[in-house]
């Protein structure tokens, strides 16, 4: 019984690490795109970028704690649920991007106006500070901008967290 225990901590320790390399992988490829690609990020980026950060720190956590069976479940929910808070950001983000006559309203929105007033952009300039449009499609790949691929890994993320306590037993 110990013994089957201290192998799901081993386990659940290993499924949170690799969330976690998951989403700093995620972020870093958003910094080479912003640093490298010279594609600046918008205050709808920078909510999907809290979003990945988010996720990763929960699974940072949980990795560095090794959790037992409901703790799992605590930490897998909670990422699971910041990850579909992302996947709203983006899917908004894609809904922007699909229609001309919301291509504006980016600009001077209240997603906007709450990232000036947290001065969000100061905490980790080369991270979290936004100077593009909503709305531009600089960038694809495989025919997805870059928020569409962030839906894609929220969803992915959610999904895959959401199965953790399943998936850590086996």
């Amino acid at each position: 019984m110990a013994d089957d225990r201290l192998m799901l901590a081993e386990r659940s320790g290993r499924f949170f690490t690799l969330v976690f390399l998951g989403c700093l992988g995620i972020l870093g490829f958003a910094l080479y795109l912003q640093h490298a690609e010279g594609l600046y990020p918008c205050p709808l980026c920078i909510v999907q970028r809290l979003g990945f950060i988010g996720v990763g720190l929960i699974a940072l956590v949980a990795a560095l704690h090794r959790p037992g069976p409901r703790m799992t479940v605590f930490y897998a929910a909670l990422g699971a649920a910041t990850a579909a808070a992302g996947a709203v950001s983006a899917g908004y983000h894609v809904y922007l991007q699909l229609d001309p006559e919301r291509l504006a309203s980016c600009v001077g929105s209240p997603v906007e106006r709450f990232l000036d007033r947290t001065d969000i952009g100061s905490w980790a300039p080369p991270l979290l500070q936004y100077d593009g449009p909503c709305t531009l499609k600089p960038w694809s790949l495989l025919g997805l901008s870059i928020p569409e691929w962030s839906l894609v890994l929220f969803i992915a993320l959610a999904v895959l967290l959401a199965f953790a306590p399943r998936l850590v037993r086996k």
